[in-house]
């Protein structure tokens, strides 16, 4: 079992990345379709959350603590 801060250090950019994706994705959707009101936006950006974890984790490189066995 890796430590604490492994972990963080593992996981971090990932998290970075992740919200970048979903301010580019709601900047995206709000070009092509206008305004969106709150809830549509939580739900854009529950979406991306939700589905990176399992893209990165199909392209290979997911983090340890997101593989899995």
């Amino acid at each position: 079992m890796s430590s604490f801060g492994s972990r963080i250090v593992d996981l971090l950019p990932h998290y970075l990345v992740m919200i970048t994706v979903i301010f580019g994705v709601l900047v995206a959707v709000e070009a092509l379709y206008g305004e969106l009101g709150f809830w549509a936006s939580f739900v854009v950006a529950i979406a991306v959350a939700a589905i990176y974890p399992s893209l990165v984790r199909r392209v290979g490189i997911a983090p340890d603590a997101w593989r899995r066995e």
